[in-house]
């Protein structure tokens, strides 16, 4: 099992970038790795939309 432990938006060159990182977990609960890390450009207008919503919680709050 995956369990996530952290995540960022970062605008760059290509857009917004959605970096996470991630530990993995076996049936007795034991973490087998750690620290895992992986992101993707956010494409797709769904999470595009949940991006912009972020930052609009964001800009309220500053």
């Amino acid at each position: 099992m995956k369990i996530l432990t952290g995540f960022a938006v970062i605008k760059d060159s290509v857009g917004h970038r959605i970096t996470y990182t991630y530990s993995d977990i076996d049936e007795q609960g034991t973490i087998t790795s750690s620290n895992n890390k992986e992101s993707f450009v956010v494409i797709e207008e769904e999470v595009k939309s949940l991006v912009q919503q972020l930052e609009s919680k964001i800009t309220e709050r500053i």
